[in-house]
């Protein structure tokens, strides 16, 4: 992410040194600006970010491969992935109905 973020700051310096300069009345211009400012003045905010940034790769990635087995292909044949969920949820609601 921070690799992003000073490349973003490399490529519109360049921008400006180039005398590219964008109309400054446009919309996405200015919501561009707003976060880009932003992003740039952080200093406590980009350490919260980065540590956000971790979270959610342990999360989405570390846990989904150590702790989340792909039960559908365990189970259930090629292409008849369809009819295996169909039969538990039909088999599960019979037990919960018992």
């Amino acid at each position: 992410m921070l690799f992003f973020w000073c490349f973003l700051d490399i490529f519109v310096l360049s921008l400006h040194i180039n005398g590219y300069t964008m109309k400054k009345a446009g919309f996405w211009h200015r919501v561009f600006d707003l976060y880009y400012d932003g992003f740039r003045s952080m200093t406590l905010g980009k350490v919260l970010w980065t540590v956000i940034l971790i979270k959610l790769f342990i999360i989405f990635v570390v846990l989904k491969v150590f702790f989340f087995p792909d039960f559908l292909k365990e189970n259930a044949r090629e292409g008849e992935e369809s009819d295996f969920v169909a039969t538990e949820l039909i088999n599960r609601v019979e037990e919960l109905k018992d």
